[in-house]
C-alpha cells in the first residue's frame, strides 16, 4: 500500500496544474478520505473497483498504479521481451525455414503448461518463434493461440497495450468460434487490467450472449459460453456493479451443473470449481471476506482448475483471512503457493501486497518475514 500510495501522490502531484486530493476524489467518484488513506499506505481503502476507478481519473492502465513488473527476472539469451515485441508487429517480411505444423503445435502446448505454472522467462524465450513460424506457415489457429498465450503473459508483465495487440491479432486469425470465445475471454481480461472494466463486460457479455448454447449443445460449446460469463461478472465485480456480477454467476453455475463436470477446452477451464473461484473473487472485490470464506467450502476437493488459477484463488483466500485478523492462516495458504508455484508468484502484486498488509503487523512472525524478503517486499 505503501508503493501505490506513493505513485497515487506522485501522478497526482506532477500534474500541470497540481492536482489536489479533493479534485481526485471527485474525478474518481470515492471519498477524499479513501484518497488520503491510501497515500497514507492504509489498508482499508485498497478495493480494487476503487484502485480502478482512480487509475481511471489519473488517467494510467491500472498495472502500472499497482505495480506489476515490467521486465522478466531474468535476462534471456533468446527471445525476450523486445523479440516479442518484433514478431508481433513485424515491419519487414520475416525471414527462416518453414517450420512443420505439427512442430509449431507442439511447441504451443508445451507454451500452455508453461503459461500455467508461471514460466514467464521461458514464455518469452519460445513465443517469438512460435508467432513469427505460424505466420510464416499460414497456420492461422497455431498463431491464434500462440498470440493469446503471448496476450495473457504481457499483462502478467505489465505491457497491457502490447498484450491487446496481441490479442487483436489473434482475433483476426482465429476462425473456430469456440476458439474465438475463448481469445475474447482473454480479450476482457486484457480490458480490465487496463482500468476499463465496463468495456471489458460488454466484451465478455456480447460474446455470451451471441453464442448462448441450445438445449443439445455440445459440452465445449457449453463451457467456453460459462467462461465468458464468469470473465464478466469478474469485470462486473471491479467495476463496481455487485448486482451484475451475482445475475452473471447464477447464470454461469447453472452452466456448470449442466456439464456435471469440470473441463478444460481451448485451454480454457470452466465448471463448478472455476465458478466458486470467481464467487469468492467477488465476495474479495466487494469486501465481504466472512462471504469469501463461506463460499471458497464450496471448492470441489478434485478440482480441474489449472495450476495457476489455483494459485491465484488461493491468494484470495489469503487476502480474506489477513483481513479478518486470521494472520497465521493467511501466512499458511501464501507459503503453500510459493511452493506450488514459486515462479507464478514472483511475479504478481496481489500477493505481494497480502504479504506487506501481514509483514505490517505489530510482530510479524519470521514466516512471513522470510517471505517478503524472497519476494522483495517491504
Amino acid at each position: 500500500m505503501n508503493e501505490i500510495g506513493s505513485r497515487i501522490y506522485e501522478l497526482r502531484s506532477e500534474r500541470m496544474p497540481r492536482l489536489t486530493q479533493r479534485e481526485l476524489s471527485d474525478r474518481a467518484g470515492v471519498s477524499i478520505d479513501v484518497v488520503q488513506r491510501l497515500e497514507q499506505g492504509r489498508k482499508s481503502s485498497a478495493r480494487l473497483p476503487t484502485l480502478t476507478a482512480i487509475a481511471t481519473a489519473l488517467d494510467v492502465d491500472l498495472a502500472y498504479l499497482v505495480g506489476k513488473p515490467t521486465h522478466l527476472q531474468s535476462v534471456p539469451a533468446g527471445g525476450g521481451l523486445l523479440a516479442l515485441r518484433r514478431a508481433l508487429t513485424p515491419v519487414v517480411d520475416e525471414q527462416g525455414d518453414p517450420v512443420p505444423a505439427d512442430e509449431l503445435r507442439g511447441t504451443v502446448v508445451d507454451a500452455w503448461d508453461a503459461y500455467w505454472r508461471g514460466d514467464y522467462d521461458l514464455l518469452s524465450t519460445v513465443l517469438p518463434g512460435v508467432i513469427s513460424g505460424a505466420r510464416r506457415a499460414g497456420t492461422g489457429a497455431v498463431f491464434a493461440e500462440a498470440a493469446q498465450i503471448a496476450a495473457a503473459t504481457l499483462v502478467h508483465l505489465g505491457h497491457a497495450d502490447l498484450s491487446l495487440v496481441a490479442v487483436d491479432q489473434a482475433l483476426t486469425v482465429a476462425e473456430d468460434p469456440l476458439l474465438r470465445a475463448a481469445v475474447i475471454g482473454t480479450q476482457s481480461w486484457v480490458l480490465l487490467n487496463q482500468a476499463r472494466s465496463d468495456d471489458a463486460v460488454a466484451t465478455a457479455v456480447r460474446a455470451a450472449d451471441a453464442m448462448e448454447p441450445r438445449r443439445k449443445a455440445a459440452p465445449e460449446a457449453v463451457s467456453m459460453w460459462g467462461n465468458l460469463l464468469v470473465t464478466g461478472a469478474t469485470a462486473a465485480a471491479r467495476a463496481g456493479d455487485d448486482d451484475e456480477a451475482q445475475d452473471l454467476l447464477r447464470a454461469a453455475h447453472g452452466a456448470a451443473v449442466r456439464l456435471g463436470k469440470d473441463r478444460n477446452d481451448y485451454n480454457t477451464a470452466f465448471g463448478v470449481s472455476q465458478v466458486v473461484m470467481q464467487r469468492v473473487d467477488v465476495a474479495v472485490v466487494a469486501g465481504d471476506y466472512a462471504r469469501a470464506l463461506d463460499v471458497a467450502a464450496d471448492m470441489p476437493r478434485r478440482t480441474g482448475l489449472p495450476l495457476a488459477a489455483r494459485a491465484r484463488h488461493k491468494v484470495d483466500l489469503a487476502h480474506a483471512h489477513a483481513r479478518l485478523g486470521r494472520s497465521r492462516d493467511a501466512e499458511r495458504v501464501l507459503l503453500e503457493v510459493e511452493r506450488t508455484v514459486p515462479q507464478w508468484m514472483r511475479y504478481q502484486t496481489f500477493p505481494r501486497s497480502v504479504v506487506g498488509e501481514l509483514l505490517s503487523a505489530r510482530r510479524p512472525s519470521p514466516g512471513v518475514r522470510g517471505l517478503a524478503r524472497r519476494l522483495g517486499v517491504g
